[in-house]
């Protein structure tokens, strides 16, 4: 069995779908903000300029890489948990957006 194959598995797509964009979102912090305590300071600074929303977008695009690595080597089941977790982070988005990030009219 290679690795693609053992790889190859909705369950673990679905886990490195979801933590790849948290492990993407330490590292904007380490190359961008690494003077704001991680990740207290960081936070605080993210919802109060309110920029969260877009860095978890950034960070969620990473994730596309993933899905294009999983489509070239033919892991559908991988990539069907990369959509999920994909998904995943469109609705914690949405929350961010309308609940955290208030418009200030």
């Amino acid at each position: 069995m290679t690795w693609i194959q053992r790889l190859d598995n909705f369950w673990k797509g679905l886990i490195i779908g979801l933590l790849f964009p948290m492990f993407m979102f330490f590292l904007y912090w380490l190359f961008f903000h690494n003077y704001l305590s991680f990740p207290k300071g960081f936070y605080r600074y993210l919802v109060g300029g309110q920029l969260l929303s877009n860095v978890i977008k950034i960070c969620g695009i990473g994730n596309l890489l993933l899905f294009y690595f999983g489509l070239n080597k033919k892991m559908d089941k991988f990539s069907k948990g990369i959509i999920v977790s994909t998904l995943a982070y469109v609705a914690l988005v949405a929350y961010v957006t309308y609940y955290m990030e208030p418009a200030n009219y």
